[in-house]
């Protein structure tokens, strides 16, 4: 595919040290052909959301010499970005009038929907053209909601699903999973081509979002699964720490099983330490993750008539597994 092609030599370029700053850009009109003479600008990219992922990823941007703006609640975030060289916006509609590529990475779908569809949000801009890219895990409706409405503003939004966690993004390695129109994609794959070790153009818009649903499917099904065979083996008084030794020596290595492996999978009444209220408050976050994620999974299958058993017991055992609540835990 062309424009996974492309990113490959973005990659090459960036392991082999050429990389350079990308600070200027020809920007014909839309739907003219670019040529001598043309305005030259500089580029700029801002990130809405800048907790673990879109933080990672906005630091990799600057890594990479982009000039970058945030937003985020937490200050706390978005001063240790500024110390980085980002500049710090006032609010979400600011950040949009100052770029040329806004990144979507907030929690959820209503998140989603304040960022771009508020009455501060990124289609307040007051501007002729932005393009804004959706990197956050949502349902289906909800993208296509928000893209209706950033089309009849005259804007252009599309999907890109991202999955490598935060040391992926800050090594510039994530896989990018894009739902679009080329043309719309190859405009903004020199912010695309910083944090994706690998991007792909999976399909029209809406296809990144099902590819990335799909995925995360995959993750939580496993992460289901690997907690019942801990706590099978536990209960069974197996060691479990000799207990990992033999999974990871038959099974390889895997960010999920040194997630989980080891790991006692019943909580010992210490949530009112400091680690233990730290980790609980972990539990809930990926809790309400692994509850949107899988809904949405489920809802796709639902709409297409597809039946996902597998999805909705991972469902059903989403508090076990994360350990939100007294009783089995990770």
């Amino acid at each position: 595919m062309r424009i996974e092609h492309d990113f490959d030599a973005c990659r090459a370029e960036r392991l082999l040290g050429q990389r350079t700053r990308r600070t200027t850009r020809s920007v014909p009109e839309r739907g003219s052909a670019a040529g001598p003479g043309r305005e030259e600008k500089q580029m700029r990219v801002g990130f809405i959301g800048v907790g673990a992922m879109g933080g990672a990823m906005a630091r990799r941007a600057l890594v990479d010499g982009l000039d970058v703006v945030v937003f985020d609640l937490n200050e706390e975030v978005t001063s240790a970005l500024a110390e980085k060289g980002a500049e710090v916006a006032d609010s979400v509609r600011a950040l949009g009038e100052s770029v040329d590529v806004a990144c979507v990475i907030v929690l959820n779908d209503d998140q989603v929907r304040a960022v771009v569809c508020g009455d501060e949000g990124l289609l307040a801009a007051e501007k002729d053209s932005l393009d804004i890219i959706i990197h956050s895990t949502i349902h289906l409706p909800t993208l296509l909601e928000v893209e209706e409405k950033a089309r009849v503003r005259g804007f252009t939004l599309f999907d890109a699903g991202v999955s490598g966690h935060v040391t992926g993004a800050e090594r510039g390695e994530l896989a990018v999973m894009v739902g679009g129109d080329e043309s719309d994609i190859e405009r903004c794959k020199w912010v695309l081509g910083s944090y994706g070790g690998l991007v792909v153009r999976v399909g029209p818009l809406g296809s990144g979002l099902k590819c990335k649903i799909a995925r995360n499917l995959l993750s939580f099904a496993q992460c289901a699964a690997i907690y019942e065979g801990m706590r099978l083996a536990e209960e069974a008084q197996v060691d479990l720490s000799a207990f990992a030794r033999i999974v990871r020596h038959s099974e390889g290595q895997s960010n999920l099983l040194d997630g989980f492996l080891g790991a006692p999978t019943t909580r010992e009444g210490d949530d009112e330490t400091p680690e233990g209220k730290a980790r609980l408050a972990l539990s809930k976050i990926v809790l309400e993750t692994a509850f949107k994620d899988l809904s949405a999974a489920i809802d796709l299958g639902k709409s297409m008539g597809l039946r996902l058993p597998v999805g909705e017991a991972a469902y059903a055992e989403v508090p076990a597994t994360w350990g939100a609540e007294p009783g089995p835990r990770t």
